[in-house]
C-alpha cells in the first residue's frame, strides 16, 4: 500500500478591543492512498492470499479538503456577549473500491467509482446572557445556526480506475436553518437545570446530470423540519457526589437522492436517548462515573456490502452502561481507564445491529519525570460482535496495545519550545482487523452465486514512529 498525506494548519489570533476575540483558522489537507481494501476471510485461512494482500490492487482513492473559519467575540458587560462564526469549505473525494469482486461482473468485476466535488458554508450567530436573579442564577444562550452545500456527485462502474459506465450523476444543493436556545440554570447550590430547543428546517434541490444513460436518476426538490430538546438535571455534590438525569431528541438526516425519490422514505428520522448516572471522587485524585443509557432510533442506517453504502432499515433500539475512572495518586501518575457493554437490536423483528459493539474497555497508565519525560501505555480492547442479524457470524474480538514517549528537547528557540515523541503502535504485534463486514462475494474460481463470507481490513501491524514537534506557546 501507497500513502501520501499532509496537512496544513495555521490559526491568528487578535484582541481588537479589550473585550472582543478575533480569530481566523485556515486548514488544508491532501491524501492519496491505494489500500487493500475488505480481503475474504477464506482466501486468508486456506493460504491463498496474505493478511496485507489484495484482491484488486487499484483500490485507493484520493481527497483534498481546504477550510477557512473567522470568529468573532465581544462581551458588551460582565452579563452579556455576542458570538459569531463564519466558515466555508472546499472537498473533493475521488473513490475506488470493489466489494464484491466478480460478482456481479464476471468479467471486467465489480469495481466501484465514486466521485464528490462540493463547496459547504455556514455560520453559527448567538447572543449570551448571563441572570443573576437571586437566590439562583443563569445563562440563556440563542443563536442561529446555517449549513449550505453544493455538490456534485457521480457513481459508476469502474476497472483498474478506468471508467466503464455511469449508474448516477447528480447536483446537489442542500441546506440547513437552525434556530436555537439553551438555558443554563443554577436553581439552587444542589439543583442545576440545564435544557434547550432547535427548531432544523432541511431543503433539498436534486438535479440529475447523466439523463438515459444512467440506471439511476433521482431528481427533485423537498424540504423536511423537525424539532429537537434536551433537558439535563444535576443534583448535588453531597460527600463529593453528584447525580444527573439527561433526555433529548435528535435525528440523522438522509442522502438527498434518496429523500427526492423515495416520497415514503423517513427524511429526517428521530432519535430519543434518556441516561442516567453518577460522578463521585471518592477519594483525593479519584475520579468515578458510571451512567445507564437508552438510546431509540426511528431509522437505523446499516452498511450495504454489495454497493459500498449504507441503507436505511427499521427502528432500533440501544441499550447500556459505561463506567469510567481517573486515578492521579501523584503528579506524576495517572491512570484512565473506561468499559462499556451495549446491547443494540432492531425493534420489530428482535435481530440483533449488524457491526454494533457489546463490549468495549480502555485502560492507560502515565509516568510523568520531572526532567520533561512522560510515558503512556495504553490497551484497547473490543469483544466479538455480531456480523449478521441473526448473529450467525460473530467477529473477531481484538485487544491492541501502544507505548507513546514524549520528552522536551533542552534547546533554547525564540519562541515555544521543542518536543521530541517516539510511538510505538501494537506493541505486541497482534493480528487485529481494523474492519469487518459480512457479505457475498465472488472470486473467478468459485459459484456464480458467490460465497457469504467475512471480509475485513486488516489492522495496523508493530509500527515505530518518531519526530519532533514545535509549540508556538
Amino acid at each position: 500500500n501507497r500513502n501520501v498525506r499532509y496537512n496544513v494548519f495555521a490559526k491568528w489570533t487578535d484582541h481588537p478591543t479589550r473585550n472582543s476575540t478575533l480569530r481566523l483558522t485556515l486548514t488544508h489537507h491532501y491524501g492519496r492512498w491505494n489500500g487493500s481494501g475488505q480481503i475474504p476471510l477464506r482466501k486468508v485461512q486456506n493460504g491463498q492470499l496474505s493478511r496485507f494482500g489484495a484482491i484488486d490492487p487499484s483500490e485507493g482513492g484520493e481527497t483534498i479538503r481546504s477550510t477557512s473559519q473567522v470568529e468573532y467575540q465581544i462581551d458588551f458587560s460582565g452579563s452579556q456577549a455576542a458570538f459569531a462564526k463564519v466558515w466555508a469549505q472546499y472537498a473533493s473525494l475521488s473513490l475506488f473500491s470493489n466489494f464484491t469482486f466478480f460478482l456481479n461482473d464476471p468479467v471486467n468485476g465489480d469495481g466501484i467509482e465514486q466521485t464528490d466535488h462540493r463547496w459547504l458554508a455556514g455560520w453559527d450567530l448567538g447572543y449570551r446572557q448571563t441572570l443573576r436573579l437571586l437566590p439562583s442564577e443563569g445563562i440563556v444562550t440563542v443563536g442561529l445556526q446555517t449549513r449550505f452545500d453544493k455538490a456534485h456527485v457521480r457513481l459508476g462502474t469502474q476497472h483498474k480506475r478506468q471508467s466503464l459506465a455511469v449508474t448516477q450523476e447528480s447536483d446537489i444543493f442542500e441546506a440547513s436553518y437552525s434556530p436555537y436556545i439553551k438555558v443554563d440554570l443554577q436553581l439552587l447550590p444542589w439543583l442545576r437545570l440545564v435544557g434547550g430547543g432547535r427548531m432544523d428546517l432541511f431543503t433539498y434541490d436534486v438535479a440529475d446530470r447523466c439523463g438515459a444513460p444512467c440506471s439511476l436518476r433521482p431528481k427533485g426538490a423537498t424540504a423536511d423540519a423537525i424539532a429537537s430538546g434536551k433537558a439535563n438535571v444535576t443534583v448535588g455534590p453531597w460527600a463529593d457526589t453528584e447525580l444527573f438525569l439527561n433526555i433529548g431528541t435528535g435525528f440523522h438526516s438522509n442522502d438527498a437522492r434518496d429523500v427526492v425519490s423515495n416520497p415514503a422514505a423517513s427524511t429526517l428520522p428521530r432519535a430519543i436517548g434518556y441516561e442516567v448516572g453518577l460522578r463521585s471522587r471518592p477519594w483525593r485524585g479519584t475520579e468515578f462515573t458510571t451512567t445507564l443509557w437508552l438510546l431509540d432510533l426511528d431509522s437505523e442506517l446499516v452498511f450495504v456490502g454489495d454497493e459500498g453504502t449504507t441503507a436505511a432499515r427499521e427502528a432500533s433500539r440501544r441499550w447500556g452502561t459505561e463506567v469510567s475512572f481517573r486515578w492521579t495518586p501523584t503528579k506524576w501518575l495517572t491512570t484512565r481507564g473506561n468499559v462499556t457493554y451495549t446491547k443494540a437490536a432492531f425493534r420489530t423483528t428482535g435481530g440483533s445491529i449488524p457491526l454494533a459493539p457489546e463490549f468495549t474497555a480502555f485502560a492507560s497508565l502515565t509516568l510523568r519525570f520531572p526532567f520533561g519525560l512522560a510515558g503512556t501505555w495504553q490497551v484497547l480492547a473490543v469483544g466479538s460482535r455480531p456480523g449478521t442479524t441473526d448473529r450467525q457470524i460473530l467477529l473477531e474480538p481484538l485487544t491492541v496495545a501502544d507505548l507513546i514517549i514524549r520528552s522536551t528537547v533542552p534547546i533554547s528557540l525564540p519562541t515555544g519550545r521543542l518536543e521530541a515523541f517516539l510511538s510505538i503502535r501494537n506493541v505486541w504485534n497482534t493480528e487485529w482487523r481494523q474492519a469487518q463486514f459480512v457479505f457475498s462475494s465472488r472470486l473467478p474460481d468459485e459459484p456464480a452465486e458467490g460465497i457469504t463470507d467475512i471480509h475485513f481490513v486488516p489492522g495496523t501491524p508493530r509500527m515505530v514512529m518518531g519526530g519532533l514537534t514545535w509549540h508556538l506557546d
